[in-house]
């Protein structure tokens, strides 16, 4: 029997995909910030690890963010808590995996329907900040 080829999802099956969770929304905000570990993202996010990773893998399996994978010296892997070491490359550097960050269609979304859910709040923001530099404070 051959093998079922998987059908690319539309991009409004992906859109659903992080709207159906409000924690889906906000750890693609933070994602569209920088690229982080899941366990930074739930201390910032202030819930628990294990409903991160539950919601990281649904947004994986989406294609909505993917494993950050970078390589650097044996030094700086060092002061890299939780890196995952997969491979040593021949000059002896180390190909890890390190977090999570958006794939194109995550940068899309997070661009199209993310930020401007935020806009408002993030001119409010600005908008207290001039005022609060104005008046000679921090």
């Amino acid at each position: 029997m051959p093998e079922k080829k998987e059908k690319k999802k539309p991009i409004f099956e992906k859109v659903g995909l992080v709207f159906r969770n409000p924690m889906r929304v906000e750890i693609l905000r933070e994602l569209s910030l920088s690229s982080q570990r899941p366990v930074d993202l739930a201390n910032k996010l202030e819930v628990e690890r294990q409903n991160i990773n539950y919601h990281i893998g649904a947004l994986k399996r989406g294609g909505i963010i993917k494993t950050q994978k970078m390589e650097v010296s044996k030094e700086e892997a060092s002061k890299m808590k939780g890196a995952i070491v997969n491979k040593v490359t021949e000059n002896g550097k180390l190909k890890i995996s390190y977090g999570v960050e958006l794939t194109k269609n995550g940068k899309e979304i997070a661009n199209q329907f993310i930020d401007p859910l935020y806009e408002e709040e993030n001119l409010e923001e600005e908008h207290k900040n001039e005022r609060t530099i104005k008046k000679g404070g921090k």
